[in-house]
């Protein structure tokens, strides 16, 4: 019996594997996953904007932001994991779009290869939490890593103007943005970046702030009362998201005044010390 379920849910048709506890789960439930990311970050998005997005997974985001720029716009989705890369084909597929260019590999600091784990899809568990090893294990699956100045900039071919950079990579986040600098530099993209590591918060923070960035903090909760699906129960109660938002000091961006108060001034400071459970 497949563990592969396909429906219409709020942002398009989606394959999904539902023994996945998280966006498995939150697709069946609420027939949507993460939706106060994905209504943020449609919010920055001109319909005709290029979009990097590291650790696409199945798509959730991927297929509402290509939507958004369907007028030009062209959203590269980047997933390494071979079970969520064939689903996030799949749902490319599902809802034809045309604008979204997949690619295999992981992204780093530096070039070379890692190892991925992979999943039973008879058992439940975090379909999402995929993490790149130096060495082989049992069942890992080599992938090439890259580092986005390498697609993106020294390649030339690829060289194009870039609004948006999504990060959400199970604790690479810092070696990605290492590795991006130049691209960076050039477009002064928003960057919106998980940043769930404790360890290596305070340094992902202050690469950033040095070049040039205004952070926020964003800390969604999984749950939204006013989910597609109208489900009034909450499963995943005081599970939150932890994300930064960040915009270039030279970005022409007239934000809300609520955001004031999510400003990171702090580098020590990590919402953990407060937040019961981090997705």
């Amino acid at each position: 019996m497949s563990n592969i379920i396909k429906q219409k849910f709020k942002h398009g048709i989606f394959s999904y594997y539902s023994n996945d506890q998280y966006i498995g789960k939150s697709l069946s439930q609420y027939g949507e996953w993460s939706e106060a990311e994905v209504a943020l970050l449609k919010q920055l998005l001109a319909d005709s904007e290029n979009i990097i997005e590291v650790g696409s997974n199945i798509g959730t985001h991927t297929i509402p932001l290509a939507k958004q720029v369907l007028n030009g716009g062209l959203v590269y989705a980047i997933e390494p994991q071979y079970q969520n890369h064939k689903l996030l084909l799949d749902n490319i597929k599902n809802n034809e779009l045309k604008n979204v260019k997949v690619l295999k590999i992981a992204i780093s600091s530096k070039e070379g290869k890692a190892y991925m784990n992979t999943f039973d899809e008879n058992i439940t568990g975090n379909y999402g939490d995929s993490r790149i090893f130096s060495s082989y294990f049992k069942n890992a699956e080599s992938v090439p890593v890259k580092t986005l100045d390498q697609l993106f900039y020294d390649n030339i071919e690829e060289r194009k103007s870039i609004k948006l950079i999504k990060c959400d990579a199970q604790g690479q986040e810092l070696n990605i943005v290492l590795g991006s600098k130049k691209i960076i530099d050039q477009y002064k993209p928003y960057l919106y970046v998980e940043n769930g590591d404790i360890h290596t918060s305070k340094a992902l923070i202050e690469i950033i702030k040095n070049m040039g960035y205004i952070l926020f903090w964003h800390l969604p909760p999984l749950y939204n009362p006013d989910n597609f699906l109208k489900n009034a129960e909450n499963i995943f109660p005081k599970v939150i998201s932890c994300n930064m938002l960040c915009i270039h000091r030279s970005t022409k961006i007239k934000l809300n005044e609520i955001w004031k108060k999510f400003e990171i001034t702090d580098s020590d400071y990590h919402p953990h010390k407060k937040i019961t459970k981090n997705y």
